[in-house]
């Protein structure tokens, strides 16, 4: 009995002495994150078995908080959940004092590609701050996915994505139709010209040129493309010529003294090399030829004559990308060879593609390509089947997206194509009279109950 009493004394001196060291607090301490790196700071309130969670849900692509959110720690029986509010902000209160994952519920959402866990070490007691999770809007998620249409546009062609050298901002330019103006008098006819449009990647109309010329007028545009200081070129076949705007819209005269494009013939399509050379598909010689920044032959590193890339009859619409590699139809080839990738000094590196039906890999009227220079996706407007098809970097089959129509993502008589900087593609509906716009070619999860 003695000794019994002596261990209760004994323990009971044991306890005062460490309430009176730590005072009864639960220090702070700072838990590193397995999904985040670093460390999170956890802010003591009281000494108990569960603990707090606070954060935001925002938007991938926006940053804006995501109202109306479930957020929910997966497999802990009772569940313990919450909404977030107006601003994406949510606080999940009795969350089991261990390691936890959260998981996120909201109709037509789902995590950006590449998310991983979100884990949180929660301490008895403790407040923790976790990290921002995302979600992304699932017609962004579904590769290819239609997103919106540029209306009020007459009978788009070909499209190019540059840089405006004011704004520093991406701009879209589009080729297309609409009734004559008089520049002195502002009198509209019926009668129709061709002229390029400016857009922002949003839609919106900032400029239209090259409608109003009398001695420069466009005869039946083809191709088109935008330089590094933001000058437009524009492939005009009917007029045999290639015409060159300014940033600003205005038609650019060539020196009385110079030959621009010496030697092209019917050219269907121009692109610009990251060396600010030209190359242009001149379908009338069958091939495709160079020219330096002056718009005269153009020369290799060594001072040498580039020579050029000599294809069959059906040559027309060509891409380039990151490493200068072109990418040419050929609505002519043999079985196999429709779509050919090709070095600037004439190797051909990938072909594929076949003429007639509309099978995976075959085309009918080809008429545009454009490479994503994210991922090095191959897109192809197959215009005769009134669709786009997809390949990867290897010309493998992936994908395709339309059909013959007019609801979103529905094509009459597509004809150009372009990809920006973030995988978004853009299509001219011809006959539809708009341009639509396309989701990244990323595969995303569909569910967003975790990754």
């Amino acid at each position: 009995m003695a000794d019994r009493k002596l261990r209760k004394i004994a323990n009971l001196a044991l306890v005062a002495g460490l309430l009176a060291a730590g005072c009864g607090k639960v220090p702070s301490v700072a838990v590193p994150s397995d999904n985040y790196g670093g460390s999170t700071t956890y802010t003591p309130i009281q000494n108990q078995s569960t603990g707090t969670i606070t954060g935001r849900v925002v938007d991938s692509r926006t940053g804006l908080g995501i109202p109306d959110v479930t957020v929910q720690v997966e497999g802990v029986s009772p569940p313990v959940s919450t909404q977030t509010d107006g601003d994406g902000n949510y606080t999940l209160s009795d969350v089991p004092a261990e390691r936890i994952k959260i998981v996120l519920q909201k109709d037509l959402y789902t995590y950006p590609v590449g998310a991983g866990d979100t884990i949180v070490d929660v301490l008895p007691g403790n407040t923790v701050s976790a990290p921002d999770i995302q979600l992304t809007q699932q017609q962004y998620a579904i590769p290819n996915a239609f997103i919106e249409s540029i209306p009020n546009i007459t009978r788009p062609r070909a499209i190019a994505i540059g840089t405006d050298p004011q704004t520093s901002t991406s701009v879209m330019y589009v080729l297309d139709q609409e009734n004559w103006q008089d520049p002195l008098f502002s009198i509209t006819t019926p009668f129709q010209v061709w002229g390029v449009r400016k857009f922002g990647l949003a839609g919106g109309l900032e400029n239209k040129f090259a409608d109003t010329a009398v001695f420069h007028s466009l005869q039946n545009p083809m191709g088109l493309t935008v330089d590094n200081g933001g000058n437009v070129y524009v492939a005009d076949p009917g007029s045999n010529a290639i015409r060159e705007y300014s940033a600003a819209g205005s038609y650019i005269q060539p020196a009385s003294n110079q030959t621009e494009f010496p030697g092209i013939n019917d050219p269907y399509d121009i692109k610009v090399l990251s060396t600010g050379q030209f190359a242009v598909s001149s379908a009338g010689n069958n091939e495709v030829m160079f020219f330096d920044a002056s718009m005269g032959p153009a020369h290799d590193s060594t001072g040498a004559l580039m020579p050029p890339i000599t294809n069959s009859d059906g040559l027309k619409g060509m891409a380039v990308d990151a490493d200068d590699n072109l990418y040419l139809i050929d609505d002519a080839a043999g079985a196999g060879g429709v779509i050919s990738k090709v070095s600037p000094q004439g190797q051909v590196l990938l072909q594929f593609g076949y003429r007639g039906g509309d099978g995976a890999g075959y085309f009918s009227s080809p008429s545009a390509i454009a490479v994503d220079n994210r991922n090095g996706d191959i897109y192809v407007v197959d215009s005769g089947n009134n669709r786009v098809q997809r390949f990867d970097r290897d010309g493998s089959y992936m994908s395709e997206f339309g059909g013959m129509g007019g609801g979103n993502g529905e094509f009459n008589d597509p004809t150009g194509i372009a990809v920006d900087s973030q995988g978004y593609v853009y299509v001219t509906d011809t006959n539809n009279n708009r341009i639509e716009k396309f989701s990244p070619s990323q595969v995303l999860s569909t569910s967003s109950t975790g990754n």
